[in-house]
């Protein structure tokens, strides 16, 4: 009995998507969806950049073979990314979407960091300029990405919370002792 509650409870917040979008504040779910379209978009503006570098170069000149694997890592993570942001767009009331969009984004930052001082010391400080304004232009669809995971996750400790007072609820209920009728 005890579990059904539970299942029940689970059941009636999952099928209802309303009731779990978050509360409006900072980054609420329009902002998301008004910000989001434009993030693959600028993601993408990389992608001509990334081809004009040349890790091999780089190599010959002394850097770390890592610098490769960087590079082509990130071309990676830039369609993985548009990938996830689009169905993110489309399901924004889900939390692991959010998070692997914010986390596939801050990959593309870090290795990108990484990337532009390379590209500084050994191909062409202009273009590490430029590739670090491109990177640092997403950054507002990061922390608004940020702020929406953040009211996500508290939405849900609450509602888990209003769960589990539920459930303690009809569990005791369910254990409380039956009073006796007296003939």
């Amino acid at each position: 009995m005890l579990s059904l509650a539970v299942v029940l409870l689970l059941a009636q917040a999952a099928s209802n998507p309303a009731a779990s979008t978050p509360a409006p504040g900072a980054q609420g779910e329009w902002d998301l969806r008004r910000d989001l379209p434009r993030l693959p978009a600028q993601v993408k503006q990389l992608l001509p950049l990334l081809k004009q570098l040349n890790p091999k170069e780089w190599i010959a000149k002394g850097a770390s073979e890592i610098y490769l694997q960087q590079w082509e890592s990130v071309q990676k993570e830039v369609g993985y990314l548009e990938q996830s942001a689009q169905t993110l767009e489309r399901q924004p009331e889900r939390l692991t979407l959010a998070l692997e969009t914010f986390f596939r984004l801050q990959a593309i930052e870090t290795r990108m960091g990484n990337l532009v001082e390379a590209v500084r010391k050994y191909q062409n400080p202009a273009l590490a300029d430029l590739l670090q304004s491109l990177t640092a232009e997403h950054l507002s669809v990061k922390v608004g990405l940020q702020q929406y995971v953040a009211e996500v996750a508290a939405q849900r400790e609450a509602e888990w919370k209003v769960m589990e007072s539920e459930a303690q609820r009809c569990r005791t209920q369910l254990t409380a002792p039956t009073p006796r009728k007296t003939p």
